[in-house]
């Protein structure tokens, strides 16, 4: 499971419960601050469902309940948003968000090795801003999903009616989610905030395409793949550019957004990692 799925997990306890229950939680688990969680790293997925269970156990609420608050804080939190927002600079409303998802964590498990995200698929409906959303997991975690659809509405000012037609946890072989999304109200303040929000992601999004068009396609090895290092001299060779975009900071969030846009992979999760012997390549997915 990606790391990022553990990192904001913390942050929902932190922000839902305070740092106190963080300390509580994390002591019931046995990690400590040198352990915990990275988001370029990958985990089990059992960590993560022992850490669903003691979280349970000290505040009282269900499984259910907390996952399906973390899906939804998972889309609308900050960092979400700052890591994945090459995906989120092409997409405008919770329905196409949905879609998204569906394509990215489809590359994702062509470019992470090891990395299983849940893969769910979707119906087209007759009503324009509506999907059926098909989901079969050994994981069972639905309400991640479900909580994850209010969050997309949420995102962009929507609101969201939801319909679980069936669901394995009570005996079907996948669920079934019919969502219908009602557009947002007109708002000058909003305007403004998504405007400044779309002109940000859309500067972003076209940095990384350069950046993403001059890494090279084979793999880990020396001549398939560039370090931090090697990316900058090439982009200092080939493009006039400020010198603000060859910062190392500049191009590692680049590379970051492309990575969990699942265009690129890295050498992260290999024993003997650091940032400046990371070696990061372009993954090409079949059907593109």
């Amino acid at each position: 499971m990606h790391g990022l799925i553990f990192v904001t997990w913390e942050k929902y306890l932190t922000e839902r419960f305070g740092s106190g229950f963080l300390s509580a939680y994390r002591g019931a688990i046995g990690e400590a601050i040198a352990n915990a969680p990275l988001a370029s790293r990958l985990y089990d997925d059992a960590t993560l469902l022992a850490g669903v269970g003691a979280a349970s156990k000290i505040s009282g609420l269900s499984a259910d309940t907390l996952l399906r608050e973390y899906g939804r804080y998972f889309i609308i939190n900050g960092l979400t948003s700052h890591l994945c927002t090459y995906v989120l600079s092409q997409v405008h409303s919770g329905r196409d968000l949905l879609l998204t998802m569906r394509d990215v964590h489809a590359r994702l498990r062509r470019t992470e090795e090891g990395l299983t995200p849940p893969l769910f698929n979707y119906e087209l409906s007759s009503h324009p801003n509506e999907v059926v959303l098909l989901y079969d997991s050994p994981r069972k975690v639905c309400d991640v999903l479900w909580g994850a659809i209010e969050g997309a509405a949420e995102r962009y000012g929507e609101h969201v009616h939801i319909v679980e037609e069936t669901c394995m946890k009570q005996g079907a072989s996948f669920c079934r989610l019919i969502a219908r999304f009602s557009p947002p109200q007109a708002s000058k303040q909003r305007h403004l905030q998504v405007h400044a929000q779309v002109t940000r992601q859309q500067t972003q999004k076209e940095f990384a395409e350069i950046v993403l068009d001059f890494l090279p396609e084979g793999g880990r090895g020396p001549t398939g793949s560039v370090t931090l290092a090697d990316l900058q001299k090439i982009l200092l060779m080939h493009r006039q550019m400020s010198a603000h975009y060859l910062r190392p900071a500049v191009l590692l969030e680049a590379l970051q957004h492309l990575q969990f846009a699942g265009y690129v992979a890295s050498t992260a999760n290999q024993p003997g990692d650091d940032l400046t012997r990371r070696r990061y390549w372009r993954v090409r997915v079949f059907w593109e």
